[in-house]
């Protein structure tokens, strides 16, 4: 009895293994956008990174290949992920893996149009807070500040002849 329960508990893990493998998608598929005829290396693909109900994921980990030629990407907070084709995963076509954070449970990687990605923007030189503005005064003539109850400009008739 206990060699068939071996048996049968290795047939199920071989099986979820390759239902795994099948579901992932390939590094082809995913950096392949649709309408594009071929794809060189150094050219950047721009991916969206959405639930089951096409809400953003922030904080997605994106894997594939090994080693030296590893690709690993993360989502930011919109679930855009900007990857860099790589010519020697091209050739090796490393299965994808997508890891979602808490609470997600399940993704698609849909291509972002490049009109729709967001630009790059340089950045910005460092701004140095200028410092407030004072008014001048001279010196020979010593400022005294005005009594709070007075009136600013109060001007009074003068006497009639």
């Amino acid at each position: 009895m206990s060699l068939r329960r071996a048996l049968l508990t290795a047939a199920l893990a071989a099986s979820s293994l390759l239902s795994a493998c099948a579901l992932r998608p390939t590094y082809q598929q995913v950096v392949q956008s649709p309408g594009v005829e071929s794809l060189s290396p150094g050219q950047t693909v721009v991916l969206r990174v959405v639930d089951a109900a096409g809400a953003p994921v922030a904080g997605a980990r994106i894997l594939a290949g090994e080693g030296r030629t590893r690709l690993s990407a993360t989502s930011d907070a919109d679930g855009i992920v900007k990857l860099e084709v790589s010519g020697t995963l091209l050739k090796e076509n490393p299965l994808v893996e997508v890891i979602t954070p808490k609470g997600v449970s399940g993704y698609r990687l849909l291509p972002v149009p490049s009109g729709d990605a967001p630009a790059e923007t340089a950045p910005e030189a460092p701004v140095t807070p200028e410092a407030p503005a004072t008014p001048e005064t001279s010196p020979s003539a010593p400022q005294t500040p005005a009594a709070p109850d007075a009136p600013a400009a109060a001007t009074t008739p003068a006497p009639a002849t």
